[in-house]
């Protein structure tokens, strides 16, 4: 079973009034609409186990960010930057880039940059050490890569950006000889809580469903039947492929002395979870009728319909 946290911030929740007309919820053919039946979901900054100065450093900037206001800031900024409908103004004292080039020692960030407003590719960001080769020389910006940015400053280190498949961020991670981090819009878990360290929390969502306009689909519930679209290793990809198995997608609500537990299972033996690679492949293939819907994070969904 699965217990998942209300977060004190929710950074995700406020930003989704702040994305213009994607906040409406699709781009003429789809909408992401709500998992009403799912609980808020938190992001952290994951680092190696028992690696105290990477979690220190990371909670330093985190929690600083937090407190002044400049997460929510950074946030609005790089959701504005990701849409191409929209030319972002920085808020004044915002950084925005980080000059790195002078240090020798490195810090390794494992991400994935189809993720946006937390990692995407743009002409703007720090540059991508390896990823895909195909897209020859790139960068990478986003929320999650502006904290690495900060905490490779904090720790004199130069930034090495490794923009791999999301299902495995937390091998590489794990892998790394050196100082490493994973920021890639990762939700915190019992489960991923036995490999690695998470940060205070920094950002938080809710889970959503792409699906045509005219489909109503507004709980996890009633894709039941359906063929489910899913970024491979996702939280979206974990819970409808727990709400597929024989014990379902369990988790707690309500206060400590009065907890109840929530189950929400699949019983058509029709529903499909099919894995993608990136959240681009999933919506090609919603767009060709391969798929019915998209399950994913909220604001990301937002962002992928602004931009088709």
């Amino acid at each position: 079973m699965k217990k998942l946290i209300f977060a004190s911030m929710a950074t995700v929740l406020s930003a989704a009034c702040l994305l213009g007309a994607a906040a409406c919820g699709g781009n003429g053919d789809f909408v992401a609409n709500d998992a009403t039946d799912l609980l808020q979901e938190d992001f952290g900054i994951a680092v190696k186990k028992g690696d105290t100065e990477m979690l220190n450093a990371v909670n330093a900037v985190v929690d600083a960010w937090n407190e002044n206001g400049d997460m929510q800031k950074y946030f609005n900024y790089y959701s504005d930057l990701a849409d191409a409908n929209k030319t972002p103004t920085a808020p004044d004292g915002l950084k925005l880039t980080w000059d790195l080039s002078s240090y020798t020692e490195t810090l390794d960030m494992y991400t994935e940059t189809g993720f946006a407003p937390y990692e995407f590719v743009h002409t703007s960001g720090y540059p991508v050490a390896d990823g895909n080769e195909s897209e020859g020389a790139y960068s990478a910006a986003g929320l999650d890569v502006a904290i690495a940015c900060e905490v490779a400053e904090s720790l004199h280190c130069k930034l090495v950006i490794h923009d791999v498949t999301f299902d495995s961020v937390i091998t590489n991670l794990n892998a790394a000889s050196g100082k490493a981090l994973v920021g890639a819009g990762l939700t915190i878990s019992e489960e991923r809580a036995q490999e690695v360290d998470f940060s205070s929390i920094y950002s938080s969502s809710t889970l959503s469903i792409v699906c045509a306009k005219d489909a109503g689909y507004t709980t996890l519930k009633s894709l039941d039947g359906l063929k489910i679209g899913v970024q491979e290793g996702t939280s979206g990809d974990l819970i409808a492929t727990e709400a597929k198995s024989a014990e379902g997608h369990s988790y707690e609500v309500g206060e400590e002395d009065e907890k109840e537990t929530v189950t929400i299972k699949f019983a058509s033996a029709e529903t499909e979870i099919v894995q993608y690679k990136t959240y681009a492949a999933a919506l090609a293939a919603l767009k060709s009728g391969k798929i019915d819907v998209i399950f994913m994070d909220k604001v990301p969904a937002l962002l992928l319909l602004a931009n088709v």
